[in-house]
């Protein structure tokens, strides 16, 4: 599942966790540090220092972002779904 959260000087970023399928209260894995979050050049905008998706899209071994920044623009990213999962702990 992807996340949405803020940290520190209100910067927004997406992470990622593995819940079980049986049980989605159980984590099995997540990352301990965003996956992506916004650049310099991405940073300027209407909200500033934000980028939020609303859902991915798996092709092969890979997983498509669509993602909005700082509500001026958008981009795509695309992340390695075995390298994700195998950077959870």
């Amino acid at each position: 599942m992807l996340t949405h959260g803020v940290g520190a000087m209100r910067k927004y970023c997406l992470g990622a966790i593995l819940l079980d399928l049986d049980d989605p209260t159980r984590v099995l894995g997540r990352l301990r540090e965003p996956f992506l979050c916004p650049k310099d050049a991405e940073r300027e905008g209407y909200v500033p220092n934000v980028v939020y998706s609303c859902g991915s899209l798996l092709h092969g071994r890979e997983l498509i972002i669509p993602y909005a920044l700082s509500d001026s623009a958008t981009s795509f990213a695309a992340v390695s779904l075995d390298e994700l999962l195998a950077a959870m702990e």
